[in-house]
């Protein structure tokens, strides 16, 4: 399988974390996803993570490929349904994705918006990313993290790390103990040291 990737992308670390976990070997492509048109070859709409199957087929969204891989390599990231119980923890999970990647999701796109021009940048739009970080990361504080991560503590952390990586400067440490904690801790995974972004 080859995941088209960046080094730096929250979303492709997902896949790359729950790969790492499950022992799938996977062959990670560098794109720069805004300048390559020929991704939409295996994507139409020209985002990263993309994962290319061994039959040519592409997969791509991160919560379809981190499914697809927890499926594949028998993991327990994505809890399941149970007719008998229904607090399996599969909708928390699925929230909490949605959650971090919608945190990461507003600071990629500051983060365009800081890389451009002085006099091309959005000013309404930089603050509307910076309210929905700010709230996301308030929310965020607020949750009791289970001992077993799923898909949704792995896409917090996601969220986390290119916060920390690209907006340095965004104190949200001192203000949310408790996410802070939870997030050093989450970080001595080793797949996440062996995800960690770094500059391409």
């Amino acid at each position: 399988m080859k995941l088209y990737s960046h080094p730096v992308s929250p979303f492709a670390r997902k896949a790359r974390i729950i790969a790492h976990e499950l022992g799938l070997k996977l062959d990670v492509i560098t794109v720069q996803a805004r300048n390559d048109e020929s991704l939409r070859r295996y994507n139409p709409l020209k985002q990263i993570p993309i994962l290319v199957l061994d039959d040519g087929s592409s997969l791509f969204d991160s919560p379809v490929i981190c499914e697809y891989l927890n499926h594949t390599g028998g993991g327990k990231f994505f809890p399941g349904m149970n007719i008998f119980k229904n607090t399996s923890g599969r909708w928390k999970a699925l929230g909490l994705q949605a959650l971090g990647d919608g945190v990461a999701d507003a600071a990629v796109a500051w983060r365009y918006e800081l890389i451009e021009p002085e006099e091309r940048r959005n000013p309404d739009r930089i603050a509307r990313c910076l309210a929905t970080i700010t709230a996301g990361l308030d929310a965020l504080e607020r949750v009791n993290f289970p001992k077993d991560p799923t898909i949704g503590e792995i896409s917090v952390a996601c969220a986390l790390g290119y916060i920390d990586f690209r907006l340095p400067d965004l104190d949200w440490k001192s203000s949310r103990p408790k996410l802070a904690g939870w997030y050093a801790q989450f970080s001595e995974y080793k797949s996440m040291k062996a995800t960690a972004p770094a500059a391409p």
